[in-house]
This record gives C-alpha cells, sequence and structure tokens, in this order.
C-alpha cells in the first residue's frame, strides 16, 4: 500500500522556472533505484532538472491515464552527465496535482537518463 503524501519523507522541493513546487518523495526514489541503478549516482542531477530544466515537455498521453486535473511534464537537463552517459539528458517525469482551489504541486513520479525527446511531448517552456 502507498502511503499518503502526508506520510512521506520528502528528499528535497524545488521551484520550478515557473514557479511550481515539485517534491522527489523517498519511496519514489527508492523504488527508482530498483530497475533504474545508474541513477544512484545521480540524485542530485535529478533535482537539478527540476529547478533548472533546459525544456519543460507536456505528455498527452500519460495526463490521458491520470485523474481529472492532473498534469504530466517531462523536465529535461542536459549536460549534467559523463562517462557512458555523456550525451543522455537527465530527465524527471513529474506529475502535478492541483492541491487545492489555486494551488498546484508537482510531484517526481520518476526519472531516467535519455538519449532523446519523445516525439508524443508537447514543449511548454524553454530556457
Amino acid at each position: 500500500m502507498n502511503p499518503t503524501i502526508a506520510e512521506r519523507k520528502i528528499l528535497w522541493t524545488v521551484s520550478d522556472p515557473r514557479g511550481l513546487t515539485i517534491s522527489l518523495a523517498e519511496d519514489v526514489w527508492q523504488s527508482h533505484l530498483a530497475y533504474r541503478p545508474e541513477l544512484a549516482t545521480h540524485f542530485d542531477a535529478v533535482r537539478l532538472a527540476c529547478q533548472d530544466p533546459d525544456a519543460i515537455y507536456f505528455d498527452p498521453d500519460s495526463t490521458a491515464d491520470k485523474t481529472p486535473g492532473t498534469r504530466v511534464y517531462w523536465y529535461y537537463k542536459g549536460g549534467l552527465l559523463t562517462g557512458k552517459f555523456a550525451k543522455n539528458w537527465v530527465a524527471a517525469i513529474v506529475k502535478v496535482v492541483i492541491e487545492s482551489r489555486n494551488t498546484r504541486r508537482g510531484y517526481v513520479e520518476t526519472a531516467m537518463l535519455p538519449r532523446r525527446v519523445l516525439k508524443r511531448l508537447v514543449i511548454e517552456w524553454k530556457k
């Protein structure tokens, strides 16, 4: 059973360039390390991708699978990696929910190190 937001340990919270508050919960981070061990040394890069992305993309396909009012965005940041991942992006996939009438908040759902931007994504903000 997944813990509620109030029960989760938050590892970090940042604001994106548009003023959205984004948090990463410990259980989310640990679950992704189990099947994406390459992320283990890129904890700060995921935070930086949310705080200072090169681009933010809307994901219409993933948003369609969520409850009404929830949107999914991909935050891409390049130039953070070395070695075999040097040409890859850091991508944080953020679920944005409406928490109250005028408050939206983002939560990192997953992170990855893709080589390219997915074709289905729609650019929404660029540095």
